[in-house]
This record gives C-alpha cells, structure tokens and sequence, in this order.
C-alpha cells in the first residue's frame, strides 16, 4: 500500500513540474451588422497568439454554407494597439488564408476583420467558422478554435 502512495506521489510531483503547454485561441468573433444578405457586413475574428509564432492563419467557410457566404477578399488586420499588421490573403471558396509578412510573435491580440461579406439566404443563422494556425517552424496545420457568427433578419 506504500508503494502505491509512494508511486502516485512521484507521478503527481512530475505532473506538477511538466509546463502546460502554451497555444494561440481564438478570444471573440461576431458580425457588423449581424443581418442577412448585408452587402457590406464585416466579419471579425480576435485571436491571441501565445507559443509558437504564426506565420499564416486560415478561416474555414462552414460545410453547410456552399454558395451561401461570399468574401470579397478584403482582409484587415490590427494588433491591439489597431496598428495594421502586414499580410496578404486570399479566398479559394472554402477558406481564406492570412499569410503574415512577418511572423506574429507569442503575447499579441490580433484583430481580424474580413470586409464586405455578403450571406445569400434570408434565413437568420448561427456560423461556425473553424480557424486554423501555422507556426513559423511548422507545415502542418493547427485548429485554433471556432469562430462563431450570427446573422439576423
């Protein structure tokens, strides 16, 4: 029975010692404005970035929304300071991707706005946006965290 005890102090002192791991998560989202078949609603994201630097970021568009959603491709992102941070993008109908010009390094809020998004139902519903980040010394994607949008009538 002492051995037991001594064994599962060992492993809770190790537990203890072993760091959490560190990663970016998304911190809010929503619509502005939040109603349907808007010309110009902007989609924002804020996400921290902690750990590993990111070098580019990708929002997936919802499986259950082809042909519903529409980017106009214009990307704007700040730090929290709302200084602009320096990137290119692009939407191939099923994401759009944020190359950063130079990584994002771990502590800094960023705040992303995609502009002039146009949804195409007159239904009022809930989007779930999944976000996706790459490390700068990584080619493999890492899932962030879910952006969830309201659209209105």
């Amino acid at each position: 029975m002492k051995r037991h005890l001594l064994y599962a102090a060992t492993i809770a002192g190790f537990a203890a010692l072993t760091p959490v791991a560190k990663a970016s998560s998304l911190v809010h989202s929503a619509a502005y404005p939040n109603r349907v078949k808007v010309t110009n609603a902007t989609y924002h994201v804020g996400l921290w970035v902690e750990g590993n630097p990111l070098s580019q970021l990708s929002i997936l568009v919802p499986d259950d929304a082809p042909g519903r959603i529409r980017f106009s491709n214009r990307v704007e992102v700040t730090d929290r300071a709302g200084h602009l941070v320096s990137t290119t993008s692009s939407f191939d109908g099923k994401r759009v991707t944020i190359a950063f010009t130079q990584p994002v390094s771990s502590g800094t809020t960023l705040e992303i706005d995609l502009k002039e998004v146009r949804t195409s139902d007159l239904l009022g519903r809930t989007w779930l946006f999944p976000v996706e980040g790459i490390g700068i010394n990584s080619n493999q994607a890492i899932q962030l965290g879910t952006a969830r949008i309201q659209t209105y009538k």
